[in-house]
């Protein structure tokens, strides 16, 4: 392998996640960059030479790294000279800031947006969003054991006399490689603030401290887990669905 045909693969596709960057989760950048490195090294193979010539006309072959992404986002077509369509090298100062430095939010506004504007096809076609039963088989399909953790959070929360199934639920979103630690935060938190504060509402009367937890746990504490579980999985399941989508998209 030329290693100058390859340095310039790499500078080629560091652009490429730089024009993704806040545009689509970071699950999806890496599923994408997966997928292009697999087309490129696919058409280097076929290639009579792997020299830096050849290599520069098939990248010229995939246009300009923000042109690529603008085009496969929005099917928006560029019409460029060639020497426009791939950069000397890569422009990392160009990188958008971090949210908590007034750059794009991936979080709970994201989330807000809709899963129709959220969602952005790789491939530049506009389809309907998937439904729910779709998205729901593609998270079980790359993504099965964040499927049974959501799927144990329902249960618990429609279910509360077995809300015990949530700790199950709550370890594998916690062992999850697919959501941020935020995210993790927010699923296994949540639901156990709500059980400390659904137990100390309760207004029984019970002499002792392990009495009162164990009248307060099933009559407040459970159903406060339980409708709290629920919140999470709305809060969680969008997000693993893009990332079940992204996925499927680059297997396809």
């Amino acid at each position: 392998m030329n290693q100058r045909s390859e340095q310039l693969v790499l500078d080629y596709l560091s652009e490429v996640g730089l024009a993704l960057y806040g545009r689509v989760s970071a699950k999806e950048r890496t599923a994408y960059l997966r997928g292009l490195r697999a087309r490129i090294d696919e058409r280097r193979e076929s290639a009579e030479d792997d020299d830096v010539d050849t290599v520069r006309r098939i990248l010229r072959g995939f246009g300009a790294p923000e042109h690529l992404v603008q085009e496969e986002l929005t099917g928006e077509t560029f019409d460029l000279e060639d020497d426009e369509r791939i950069p000397d090298k890569p422009r990392h100062a160009d990188r958008p800031p971090p949210p908590w430095r007034g750059g794009p939010s991936q979080g709970f506004l994201s989330l807000l947006e809709g899963p129709g504007q959220t969602d952005m096809r790789m491939d530049g076609r506009t389809t309907r969003p998937p439904g729910m039963m779709r998205n729901s088989l593609l998270v079980l399909r790359h993504h099965a054991p964040e499927a049974v953790g959501l799927a144990l959070f329902v249960l618990a929360g429609v279910w509360w006399n077995v809300a015990f199934v949530w700790v199950l639920g709550a370890v594998l979103i916690l062992l999850s490689q697919v959501w941020e630690a935020r995210d993790k935060w927010v699923g296994v938190g949540l639901p156990l603030l709500a059980c400390v504060v659904g137990v100390a509402l309760w207004n029984g009367d019970a002499k002792f401290i392990d009495l009162y937890i164990q009248e307060a746990l099933p009559a407040t504490g459970a159903p406060a887990l339980g409708i709290a579980s629920l919140v999470c999985v709305l809060y969680l399941f969008p997000k693993v669905a893009r990332s079940a989508r992204a996925a499927d998209r680059v297997g396809a």
